[in-house]
């Protein structure tokens, strides 16, 4: 069953400002509808309030942090900036937080909430397995061989904000109907790095309520060091 921001309120309890606020914020999962937010009453059920982990990153900084960590010996990846001694300091800060943190999870999807512009959209299944061989997206989350889980009834990745326009038109990618789960979600963010950090691909994971993507999240957390 899908729920209208009022609905969502009252299932709560919380006035609307606060229920859009929390489907804005990520904290509740939700998709735009004809120009409405709509949250299936499942998310809805998943919500526990509380306090934010923390803060959100900045797209910048979220990039930054996520770059420095790897599950081998390897050094990090370009990030397309230099850091300044400020950001640097701030780097190392968050690091010691984050491998410190009781839970490390909450923290990193707190942290990483701005780190893309994440869109969903419905695709024929026909054109699934197709559109996961397209050279302009990333596959993540639990459409990345990291998970362990591959989805194959669906695709998430990454994609420059720049092409993604195209990617939507040449696949005839639609809004869901009301009610209807998206089959592929695309994050769209200024670059997107050859090789995903597995920080990007845990935090895409977290973001899901299921069990076995929490999980899976954890795993690639607890083998992520810093380099």
């Amino acid at each position: 069953m899908a729920l209208s921001i009022p609905e969502l309120a009252k299932r709560l309890h919380v006035n609307q400002s606060r229920a859009r606020q929390l489907v804005h914020s990520g904290r509740i999962r939700g998709q735009r509808v004809g120009g409405r937010w709509i949250v299936d009453e499942a998310d809805a059920a998943h919500y526990r309030p509380g306090k934010p982990a923390g803060r959100p990153l900045s797209e910048r900084s979220a990039w930054q942090l996520v770059s420095c960590f790897w599950d081998n010996p390897r050094p990090p990846i370009p990030v397309h900036f230099e850091l300044s001694a400020v950001e640097k300091h701030r780097l190392k800060e968050r690091i010691n937080r984050l491998q410190d943190s009781p839970d490390p999870i909450a923290l990193l999807a707190a942290w990483l909430a701005n780190r893309a512009d994440k869109f969903e959209f419905s695709s024929s299944p026909d054109d699934i397995a197709e559109l996961r061989e397209d050279k302009r997206i990333h596959l993540s989350g639990v459409s990345h061989a990291r998970s362990g889980l591959l989805a194959n009834s669906e695709v998430e990745a990454y994609v420059r904000r720049d092409e993604l326009k195209d990617v939507v038109r040449d696949w005839f990618l639609v809004e869901p109907l009301p009610g209807k789960r998206p089959n592929v979600i695309l994050r769209a963010v200024a670059q997107v790095p050859d090789e995903l950090p597995p920080l990007v691909v845990a935090a895409d994971l977290a973001e899901r309520p299921g069990a076995r993507e929490q999980q899976a999240a954890r795993d690639i957390l607890r083998s992520a060091h810093a380099h």
